[in-house]
């Protein structure tokens, strides 16, 4: 079938095709996305803690005092040095739930601190969530996504 020279524009069966290619890219593609979103919160948090953690830290030594870390489940963190409180780390739990093995982590003025192990996860993806650990010297680490701060792998969402 030939076409007039003045007629211009898709037929039916390009455009058929086209949507057809398009909905396999979108099938592909969205679910991918997705999944690369919940990854980048769980990560966010993970380094959000650790900034929190090293500024309180950074608060004990500077003013040669105790800064302490106030875990909640469900509130904002909060960093209070003396009986003011200097910074908070919200988060959403329906997005990324910490869970730690003590209430508070308290940083001295050495830049010591009281061992903690704060679990990252969604939803109880255990596989996908991220360990931090606060060694004894007061350092913060995120471990490996989905292993435990012994390098196992985590099996669970809770401390």
């Amino acid at each position: 079938m030939s076409r007039r020279s003045d007629m211009h524009g898709f037929t039916l069966i390009e455009l058929m095709i086209t949507l057809a290619l398009l909905t396999i890219v979108l099938g592909i593609a969205v679910p991918n996305f997705t999944a690369f979103i919940q990854k980048t919160q769980l990560q966010s948090q993970a380094d959000d803690l650790v900034a929190i953690l090293q500024y309180a830290r950074g608060e004990a030594v500077t003013r040669k005092t105790t800064a302490e870390v106030i875990v909640s489940d469900t509130d904002a963190w909060v960093v209070r040095v003396g009986n003011e409180s200097v910074r908070e780390l919200s988060h959403n739990p329906n997005l990324a739930k910490m869970d730690a093995d003590v209430a508070s982590i308290v940083y001295r003025s050495n830049g010591t601190a009281t061992p903690a192990l704060v679990t990252i996860c969604r939803d109880d993806e255990f596989e996908k969530g991220y360990v931090v650990a606060v060694r004894a010297s007061g350092s913060p680490t995120v471990h490996p996504r989905g292993k435990n701060a012994d390098g196992s792998p985590l099996t669970s969402c809770t401390r």
